[in-house]
């Protein structure tokens, strides 16, 4: 006589944990690159208004008043930024213009030379 198996019914306790388990590093990934992405998401916007406070401060000492100087500039978002400007006139030479944007850990400097 010929035993035949018979097909199991159902799933058994170890295949659910196993695609549980499977499903859960799936969502952790998904998870973890959303997170790099908002990051890098607000490092690009927050690199952008840097460029465009300095841009805004080296634009106005090229055209205006030459002085040394500070504030800190505050983004659409609430971001603060602290602005620094220096300027190194010189005797004949081009003036040396040179603006630093700072916020959290990050740093931009534009500089330029124009003439007196």
């Amino acid at each position: 006589m010929r035993r035949t198996r018979r097909p199991s019914r159902g799933t058994s306790v170890v295949e659910a944990i196993v695609a549980a388990a499977l499903a859960g590093i799936a969502a952790a990934g998904l998870a973890a690159t959303a997170y790099t992405a908002t990051r890098a998401l607000r490092l690009a916007r927050d690199d952008g208004n840097a460029l465009a406070f300095a841009t805004e401060r080296l634009e106005a000492l090229r055209t205006g008043t030459r002085a040394a100087g500070g504030d800190a500039p505050v983004a659409a978002d609430g971001t603060v930024f602290a602005r620094t400007w220096t300027v190194a006139e010189g005797r004949g030479a081009p003036t040396a213009l040179s603006v630093t944007v700072a916020w959290a850990s990050h740093r931009a400097i534009l500089a330029t030379r124009v003439l007196p």
